[in-house]
């Protein structure tokens, strides 16, 4: 019932558990369908294929049973003098020898049909037609008209020889009793030749009992409800295991006529029936197989009803799976929301359990690593920040420090004394605008251009007190003036030259400012030969601007070099800042290092 909750209030696991369930059961369904249509057509394909090679054994039966016919007939040759002798008779002949000749051949006609049980009758007709002699198996040789005028005798007299397969017929020249039926046979005929005349003296015709004949060659594993049907060479359907209707006969010739021997469905007295014709024998017979295709769908049923009955079991399978596997999708989801949640609330401590190496843990550990960079981050920004200000406070608290503001303030009485106004103005221009730059909450870099024009005027104003005492050189790269730099980074650094580096000096001070490019960064060097340092205090400094920023051990010592360099490397990495060259008594130089493409304006 838990499930059930989790499924219906969460969107995501519904969404994928929709998501899986069609993926799953779409699949199974379409296979559940094509499985079954694919095997309804193999069953009809494979009910063909098996037809094709039964027509194909009912048809070497008739070939065979034609062929035994042809021979028997052949055979009869045996007696040909007395059969020439019957044939050439005057009608009117009844000699001891015409009778002792009939007699001859009733016996040996009659031994024949005797041991042959496939064969119904033997006749004898001359050449025109006339029956001169008939005897079946039953013994009666009655015998009464003539075939003269039949389509089957000129065929066969043209054949010269040939055999001549005839359909279903009754031989009415046999004479029957009134209420005894006259059997249906299948005949071949064959021309009779006088060899010394050169001549055809007559006709030779054999018959089997056509049922016998097709039960002979039909005798092959039919199927229920499976129906063989036999059309003749002529176009007539001879033979049928089922009894045919007139109009049934019909649909099936006109189906085979318009469909040839492609397979066809056909209506047969309101029932579908799959017909199947073969190809033509080598007389001319063509076997037509018929199947209920209610029959052919029962071979289908089984995987049908399997179908049916596993459709349900799977879908339910498939079912509670997507159910498990939405909810093991979306429980690490799960906990992860009230992390998301405090982080929302700014509480940037909090971190999601990590189970495992799979990509749900991996996305909890990236969540994990991203909150520790945003405090990180934000730490930095605020101590960033912090340093600006606090440099900004040391910049603006070294410009109103009383000691540098009297000293202006009486310098400028003097040149007012000695009236010298405009020098005086510039003065006073100068003080306004260095108090300005430094107050500035603005963009928090400028250009090197804007810089420099800054130490211009805070130099002045010291120029102005100490006259000859020092000299200022600036050798600038044309190339770097619009290059980008944090304010005031230089003025803490100049006014730790002047203060400390050029104290003791009372004439020949110098102080060097130059900027070039070094590949993808930019250097600025600020050199004083004032006393320098000793290498231990050297070692010491650099030692204190290598200190991160937030290290307990960070002191007011050089604070604003310091300041200057931390505020550098958190706005653009450890591998930018200060570096400190020194001669104790001869010189000191500053290096700033800086990135060449920054160009726009910092953040901070």
């Amino acid at each position: 019932m838990r499930n059930w909750r989790f499924l219906l209030k969460n969107t995501i696991a519904f969404r994928l558990f929709v998501i899986y369930f069609v993926v799953i059961s779409v699949p199974l369904f379409l296979y559940g369908f094509l499985s079954y249509s694919l095997s309804a057509r193999n069953a009809e394909a494979d009910y063909i294929r098996n037809k094709v090679n039964i027509s194909s054994q009912i048809m070497r039966n008739i070939d065979e049973n034609v062929l035994v016919l042809q021979k028997q007939s052949a055979s009869l040759f045996l007696i040909n003098k007395e059969i020439n002798y019957l044939l050439n008779a005057d009608p009117t002949d009844r000699s001891d020898t015409f009778f002792e000749v009939k007699e001859r051949l009733d016996n040996f006609f009659l031994a024949v049909l005797q041991m042959n049980d496939k064969l119904n009758g033997i006749s004898l007709l001359d050449a025109e037609g006339e029956v001169k002699y008939a005897i079946n198996i039953q013994g009666k040789n009655s015998i009464s008209g003539s075939e003269k005028e039949e389509i089957w005798f000129k065929e066969t007299l043209a054949l010269n020889g040939a055999p001549y397969f005839i359909d279903p017929h009754t031989n009415d020249f046999i004479l029957y009793l009134t209420n005894e039926t006259k059997p249906t046979v299948i005949s071949v005929a064959q021309s009779i030749m006088d060899y010394y005349a050169n001549r055809t003296i007559g006709v030779l015709l054999v018959d089997q009992n056509t049922q016998q004949f097709f039960d002979d060659i039909a005798t092959v594993n039919l199927q229920k409800g499976e129906q063989v049907a036999i059309i003749s060479r002529t176009g007539k359907l001879i033979y049928s295991n089922i009894p045919l209707d007139e109009p049934e006969k019909q649909a099936i010739l006109d189906a085979v006529q318009s469909e040839g021997q492609t397979p066809a469905r056909i209506n047969l007295d309101g029932r579908q029936e799959l017909l199947i014709a073969s190809k033509p024998s080598q007389y001319g017979f063509q076997v037509i197989s018929l199947l209920p295709v209610a029959e052919l769908q029962k071979k289908s049923a089984y995987l049908k009803n399997m179908n049916l009955i596993m459709l349900p079991i799977v879908t339910g399978i498939v079912f509670f799976i997507s159910i498990a596997v939405s909810y093991m999708f979306v429980k690490p989801l799960r906990r992860m929301m009230p992390s998301f949640k405090k982080l929302e609330m700014g509480i940037f401590s909090t971190r999601v359990p990590v189970k495992g190496t799979h990509e749900l843990a991996q996305i909890s550990s990236a969540f994990n690593h991203m909150v520790q960079n945003i405090e990180n981050l934000i730490n930095q920004k605020y101590e960033a920040n912090l340093l600006r200000k606090q440099a900004e406070f040391s910049a603006l608290q070294s410009q109103i420090n009383p000691h540098f503001l009297y000293n202006t303030l009486y310098a400028t009485k003097s040149v007012i004394d000695r009236n010298e106004y405009d020098k005086a103005s510039a003065m006073i221009q100068n003080l306004s605008e260095i108090f300005r730059y430094s107050l500035n909450q603005g963009s928090s870099s400028v250009s090197l251009r804007e810089e420099i024009d800054h130490i211009r005027k805070y130099l002045y104003l010291h120029e102005i007190r100490f006259a000859d005492k020092y000299t200022v050189h600036y050798d600038i790269d044309e190339s770097l003036w619009n290059c980008r730099l944090l304010r005031l980074t230089l003025q803490p650094i100049v006014e730790n030259a002047i203060e400390h580096g050029l104290k003791e000096k009372s004439f020949g001070g110098e102080i060097r400012i130059s900027a070039k490019a070094s590949g993808d960064k930019w250097l600025i060097y600020i050199y004083d030969n004032g006393r320098g340092f000793s290498e231990q205090a050297l070692s010491h400094f650099n030692t204190l601007l290598k200190q991160p920023y937030d290290e307990p051990l960070y002191s007011m010592e050089h604070i604003g070099i310091r300041n200057v360099n931390s505020r550098i490397q958190l706005q653009y990495g450890q591998e930018f800042g200060l570096k400190i060259g020194s001669k104790s008594g001869l010189h000191t130089t500053i290096k700033i290092t800086l990135p060449l493409q920054r160009t726009q304006e910092a953040d901070m």
